[in-house]
């Protein structure tokens, strides 16, 4: 399709023509004046130089309209097809407390599998925003929404337990994600909060701040991580002997408050899941890549090419040949 981006340029064509119409009046009537005695003294040479003393006029003129024409801007226009594409926002809240380094998801423990899980997740959200906010007595925002999913896995990767502090501060998590997806413009937003303990930290009630998502219009997964009964957790403590850092493990009994992460998943239209192992933690978070998928609209796009260089250098170039014709063969004829 072609069209015009200045069209109003095309206006002065009107003068050009009203121009083209007052000479060939003019010459008509000074053609009339002639008598036949005083044509007769014209010789044919000087009779074809006469007949085309015209020729300097019409390229000014034709260089004018290529000009109008230029200035207006011709351009061709291509319709791109529009796709529809799948995309959301999704924070991700992930428990960095002690308990977390519970070595029960073989080969490593529940925080390296849950990090590299959520790190293929991502790596799948091809349309989507992601965020991370990591949590234990305190939460803090690791990586704002974005589109760039290299950062957000390569920040997520570089998350370790016991960087918020030992505890399990839900509430504050789960309010940290709201206020982060709170000024998005996205149809649909969702949190996934995964915890392996109860809320003991901070002053934000989790069932509190799970409704302050549901009046945002935010939708909540939770997964509670853990194998059932007691786990290993490593323990860290310095010989009194020989100074070195030693590892010893204590069997410490899971205690995952599943009622309160169903009731946080159900209070904003939500599902909770129980993640004992390190396949099932997988399936679950294919299972939330299945069902969080909003179909959005792609923009039309337009491709355009512009056209005005073609008329510009006829305009030029007829403008030229209208000077050198004026100024070499038809200098001394009048019009």
């Amino acid at each position: 399709m072609i069209r015009f981006a200045n069209p109003l340029w095309l206006l002065l064509i009107l003068a050009v023509a009203a121009r083209i119409a007052l000479v060939i009046r003019d010459r008509r009537k000074g053609f009339a004046s002639f008598t036949i005695s005083s044509l007769s003294l014209i010789s044919p040479k000087q009779s074809l130089r006469a007949q085309l003393a015209g020729v300097p006029f019409l390229l000014e003129s034709l260089a004018a309209l290529a000009m109008i024409v230029a200035l207006s801007r011709p351009q061709r226009v291509t319709k791109m097809a529009s796709n529809d594409r799948y995309g959301i926002d999704i924070v991700i809240a992930l428990d960095a407390s002690g308990s977390m380094a519970a070595e029960d998801f073989k080969p490593r423990n529940r925080f390296g599998v849950a990090k590299e899980l959520i790190g293929n997740f991502i790596d799948r959200r091809q349309d989507d925003r992601i965020g991370i906010v990591t949590f234990g007595v305190r939460a803090a925002t690791r990586v704002p929404i974005t589109y760039d999913r290299d950062i957000a896995g390569a920040i997520l990767e570089r998350a370790e337990v016991g960087e918020n502090g030992d505890g399990t501060a839900i509430g504050h998590a789960i309010a940290t994600c709201v206020n982060r997806l709170r000024t998005s413009k996205t149809r649909s937003r969702i949190i996934i909060l995964v915890t392996d303990g109860v809320n003991n930290a901070g002053s934000i009630d989790p069932l509190t701040a799970a409704q302050l998502a549901a009046r945002s219009g935010i939708k909540i997964y939770t997964i509670g991580v853990g194998s059932r009964g007691p786990v290993p957790i490593p323990m860290k403590r310095q010989d009194p002997f020989t100074g070195e850092i030693v590892t010893t493990y204590q069997l410490v009994r899971a205690d995952i408050d599943e009622e309160t992460l169903a009731a946080i998943a159900k209070a904003t239209n939500g599902e909770y899941f129980r993640a004992t192992d390190a396949h099932t933690m997988g399936a679950v978070l294919d299972r939330i890549d299945h069902l969080e998928k909003t179909r959005l609209s792609a923009p039309k796009s337009e491709r355009i090419e512009e056209l005005y260089g073609a008329p510009l250098a006829a305009g030029i170039a007829a403008l030229a040949l209208a000077l050198l014709a004026g100024e070499t063969v038809w200098q001394k004829v009048t019009a």
